[in-house]
């Protein structure tokens, strides 16, 4: 549907068999990118519990590209470390040359708690992963972008929460709202050379840090996972859960020169949850 033959993207958070990142990468080599796929490929020492892309999923999803007959490449990245980022991009740069596509999608909460009872260093480390991360990955890509003077395209992954509120994601929301008013300010600030900036917004998606999410919620509450799983089916108008390649779709159209006149833009993929 989309023609990206000869572009190269950069998907962060892109390393779990079930998530986003590896059902955006997969859309973007299918319409012909070749793609860095990167995550950060260890746990986090001070939050045990919370589980993340690791290399084996990693490389799974960089084998699964090489396959589609374009190219993929694993990359280990930690994106709130400026370091670790600039050796991303410069290892994409080695690689391919330059860097069309960049899809911001490193994301989560960690310690998800009522305000009252959230632990700063979970607060931190939230922002840090989703705002922070979000901010460092779009400065040194557009520097590239800029520098090659043929334009580009910036995809940050939000969420309708970051538009919205929910219980016990306080970080969370902040986070993803802090990564809209980036899109808004980078957009315009970009514009002049022809990089368009835009956010994808997704309701509830059945990946993994979803179902994390959802047993958290049924243990708090005393009540079976099923349950919490149908209360949330039962928000959304279209009548079924979310999956990661509704979100993958988006994003393909996006990277493509389909959306080239948008730019500065939050965009809902929820099922209608949020209308407007």
């Amino acid at each position: 549907m989309y023609d990206l033959k000869g572009k190269v993207a950069i998907v962060t958070g892109a390393g779990r068999k079930l998530g986003i990142g590896r059902a955006i990468a997969l859309r973007l080599a299918r319409e012909g990118a070749d793609v860095a796929v990167a995550d950060i490929c260890r746990e986090f020492e001070e939050f045990p519990d919370y589980g993340l892309g690791m290399w084996d999923g990693l490389k799974s999803t960089a084998d699964e590209i090489s396959a589609l007959g374009v190219r993929g490449l694993p990359l280990k990245v930690d994106v709130t470390d400026s370091q670790a980022v600039d050796e991303m991009v410069a290892q994409t740069m080695d690689a391919f040359g330059h860097i069309d596509i960049l899809v911001n999608n490193a994301g989560g909460v960690v310690g998800p708690m009522p305000v009252l009872w959230i632990e700063e260093a979970a607060w931190n480390k939230t922002l840090a992963i989703n705002a922070t991360g979000t901010f460092l990955c779009s400065q040194r890509v557009a520097r590239t972008m800029i520098a090659r003077r043929e334009g580009g395209k910036i995809i940050n992954i939000s969420s309708i929460a970051g538009k919205g509120r929910a219980p016990a994601l306080a970080a969370y929301c902040a986070a993803k709202a802090a990564v809209l008013g980036l899109t808004r300010v980078l957009a315009f600030e970009l514009a002049a050379s022809g990089i368009q900036v835009n956010a994808v917004c997704p309701g509830q998606v059945d990946t993994e840090l979803q179902r994390w999410g959802w047993e958290l919620e049924a243990n708090f509450r005393g009540v079976s996972y099923d349950e919490i799983v149908n209360e949330e089916i039962e928000k959304i108008p279209l009548g079924k859960l979310e999956t990661t390649d509704d979100v993958a779709n988006l994003v393909a159209f996006l990277a493509s020169d389909q959306s080239d006149y948008m730019t500065g833009q939050a965009i809902n993929v929820d099922g209608g949850i949020v209308m407007h």
